[in-house]
């Protein structure tokens, strides 16, 4: 049973059957076609769930958060009612009578008195208040308030150091917004509970791009923004799986973050995923033993399944093309080729998005500076908002992608890149490019989408890279016309 698809297209399914004798090997192919938008799966709530303070609420397909207010009172009511308030105007009341429910015990028999209500919120820039009580001989009385209540969107962010983005060094970035909040701390601990975001030191930290990313929403959208930052430093993709006989396991890092969203109640509000590791991936490091990029396309697919399963409604994903020889873990062709499956990823899906770290300034060979993160998050808040909030853009917003190269003539002596948007060409990048892992190109040119990289001679080269990492000048990059660098690849094909 196909369950769900993240992307379209011809699925092969092989089963290899065998008792003892020669095995029976049978296939078939079918086409996947995935939904235009998958349906909006509704979260269960708990028995005895109830607002707190500071929450957010992620808003649904009908553009409202739903809260729930649930519970028992050990005292017969004439009726129970929630008020729910607007920046401080009441704006809806509902009254209930308990279902009584007989409780024995061992020891006496009594009842409980249960309730449950069900409340919309409109999302932006407004705080709710509900009042909780119950009416007893002509009179109410209020038994509960939570207040700061606010509805929007919430994303999560995984990886390793530089999606933590908390290690910029000295100097401290106190700033924090009321419309940016967070649950839980980074180490899994959701003690803090629900409260205002802060990019480092502290429970709720979010990371330095984390904050600047959600202030640029709330700024732009006018909407409460809750990023849950789960990610750890100095990590392998292998430990960023999910443990299948318990997905929350507090022992993986999966688990911790998945606890959080929970006890949130945001399992089903996550609107996308922001995922920035590699570094360590870039090397011999892998738990098989062998080079990170051989496995960790699987690695990644497996973990992007988990979390469609773990959060149904997530929307779109977000991945970040390391920094080449980042951390100083790679120059070797292992760490090209790691960075080019990362390249390669939205190939696979129909809703992800890739941004390129080069180019970004100040740079950040290991960890970026604190304005490195801010240009990180400008980059990337004009994708969230094109996916996520309409925004027409005028330009392409995201990092150039290599489509095909070829050469231009039987003679062999040029080589056409075609990328997905208009792009830039420097002189001084002719020593950027490698053919079969050589030199050999004097000159280029831009147009539209093409750049021709002219050869010193007619040439039987298989491949072309862009960019070794032991050797690379972060001064000489390949730009689109929308001064984003370009994607860097690893010995892609040369076609006709």
């Amino acid at each position: 049973i196909l369950r769900r698809a993240q992307n379209s297209g011809r699925m092969t399914i092989a089963l290899t059957a065998g008792n003892g004798g020669a095995a029976v090997v049978s296939e078939a192919t079918i086409v996947v076609k995935e939904p235009a938008r998958d349906v909006w799966v509704q979260r269960n709530p708990r028995n005895d769930e109830k607002p707190a303070d500071n929450q957010l609420y992620a808003r649904d397909d009908s553009n409202e958060g739903t809260v729930y207010y649930n519970g028992v009172l050990t005292n017969a009511s004439e009726a129970v009612f929630v008020k729910l308030y607007a920046d401080g105007k009441l704006i809806r009341t509902e009254k209930q009578k308990p279902v009584v429910k007989p409780v024995a015990t061992p020891a006496v028999a009594g009842a409980e008195y249960r309730y449950a209500f069900t409340l919309k919120l409109k999302p932006g820039l407004i705080k709710y208040r509900i009042d909780f009580g119950a009416n007893s001989g002509g009179g109410e009385t209020v038994l509960r308030s939570v207040t700061n209540l606010v509805c929007g969107d919430a994303y999560l962010i995984d990886g390793q150091s530089n999606a933590l983005a908390t290690d910029w060094g000295q100097g401290e970035c106190p700033d924090t917004s009321e419309w940016v909040r967070s649950f839980g701390s980074n180490n899994g601990d959701i003690s803090s509970g629900w409260g205002n975001a802060v990019r480092r030191h502290g429970a709720r930290e979010i990371g330095c791009w984390g904050m600047d990313l959600a202030k640029r929403l709330v700024e732009d959208q006018k909407m409460p923004i809750c990023i849950i930052n789960g990610a750890a430093g100095g990590t392998l993709i292998e430990v960023h799986q999910r443990n299948p006989a318990k997905h929350a396991a507090p022992d993986t890092i999966y688990g911790r973050m998945l606890n959080r969203v929970e006890t949130a109640g945001l399992t089903h509000g996550i609107r996308g995923a922001f995922w920035h590791q590699g570094e360590n991936n870039q090397g011999t490091q892998g738990e098989t033993g062998g080079y990170g990029w051989e496995t960790y396309e699987q690695y990644f697919v497996d973990m992007v399944a988990a979390w469609k399963q773990d959060y149904p409604n997530i929307q779109h994903y977000y991945v970040f093309q390391i920094w080449p020889n980042s951390c100083s873990m790679g120059g070797t062709r292992a760490s090209d080729k790691l960075r080019d499956v990362q390249r390669l990823l939205p190939r696979l899906y129909s809703n992800m998005s890739i941004m390129s770290t080069l180019g970004i300034k100040p740079v950040g060979p290991c960890h970026f500076p604190p304005a490195g993160y801010a240009e990180i998050a400008r980059l990337i808040c004009a994708v969230v908002e094109r996916d996520n909030y309409g925004k027409v853009c005028d330009k392409p917003v995201t990092a150039p992608d290599l489509k095909k190269a070829y050469f231009t003539s039987d003679k062999r002596d040029e080589i056409a890149l075609e990328f997905d948007q208009p792009m830039e060409w420097d002189k001084a990048l002719v020593s950027e490019f490698y053919m079969d892992g050589g030199k050999g190109i004097v000159d280029g040119a831009a147009a539209g989408n093409i750049v021709k990289l002219k050869l010193i001679a007619a040439s039987d080269a298989k491949t072309i890279t862009y960019l070794v990492d032991s050797r690379w000048d972060d001064k000489k990059l390949l730009y689109g016309q929308n001064g984003i660098a370009a994607l860097t690849f690893f010995e892609v094909p040369i076609g006709k």
